[in-house]
């Protein structure tokens, strides 16, 4: 059942993610975010229903930090998406969301294994194979800042969240979309931008936030119930969705070196989960 969560969750988050490049590209990161949270917010609140869920107050004050940081990680990710590549922002980004918690852990007394210390080493070596595009020229140095950017936010996000307790089910995520929701509302209304995405891009917003509400869910859910290093190892295959989505429906470049170094990613982020 874990394995079966951490795959949902790739899949899922890994559609968010490109609708999320989509949108941005055409409109900003910001109404896309508020759009799709406000969705989310909907749907994580109906699954408290289905999924055993309790209010319980430590873990939902978590999971509304956690709001904050993965918010302001999605528009980091989403703008560097949409100005540079997906090949590029999304492995990096899924990488130093990895390494951000096991640095965390390492600052508190962890010491990592062998296996962990060669899938940290494997994932950076992997990052010099994802940025090299020559067709994209400086932007490929934006896409690498956008995306340890955005990884450092994620890792924030995931250490604020991880530690919740399975009684709690999927309260942490409904406030992790409520505070998330609130934060790029405040922002757009402060920058005069729409809060919600206008016209046709409306449902792309929509459902960006099914997807990454389902996404989120599952990944919480499996963390919770299950192995967490399974659950990361499987759900870390999003980047590779993120790129090839790209590729076949927003003209993004995704060259063959590229592909290998996502996939050499994916090993490696299943290396330190497992370690």
């Amino acid at each position: 059942m874990t394995i079966f969560l951490g795959v949902v969750s790739a899949i899922f988050i890994g559609f968010s993610d490109s609708l999320g490049r989509f949108s941005t590209r055409r409109a900003n990161a910001i109404s896309h975010i508020t759009t799709a949270m406000a969705i989310a917010i909907v749907l994580t609140l109906a699954a408290t229903v289905v999924v055993d869920s309790q209010f319980l107050t430590a873990d939902v004050l978590s999971g509304g930090l956690s709001g904050i940081f993965m918010s302001a990680g999605l528009g980091v990710v989403y703008r560097g998406m949409a100005d540079t590549s997906a090949a590029i922002v999304s492995p990096i980004s899924a990488v130093f969301a990895a390494l951000g918690p096991l640095a965390w852990d390492v600052a508190f007394g962890l010491r990592p294994s062998l296996l962990v210390s060669f899938g940290c080493a494997l994932a950076i070596a992997a990052l010099a194979l994802t940025t090299l595009n020559p067709d994209l020229g400086d932007r490929a140095r934006l896409g690498l800042f956008y995306g340890i950017g955005g990884g450092l936010l994620f890792a924030a996000g995931i250490i604020s969240v991880a530690d919740t307790s399975e009684a709690s089910g999927v309260w942490p995520v409904v406030a992790q979309r409520v505070v998330g929701c609130g934060l790029m509302a405040s922002i757009a209304w402060k920058q005069k931008l729409p809060i919600v995405l206008p016209g046709t891009l409306l449902k792309f917003g929509l459902l960006s936030g099914l997807c990454g509400g389902i996404g989120m869910m599952t990944w919480t859910v499996g963390a919770q119930r299950g192995d967490l290093g399974v659950v990361s190892v499987t759900a870390s295959m999003y980047p590779a969705f993120v790129a090839l989505l790209a590729v076949k429906f927003d003209n993004d470049q995704l060259h063959w070196w590229q592909a290998i170094g996502i996939a050499i990613t994916i090993v490696a982020m299943g290396l330190i989960a497992v370690g």
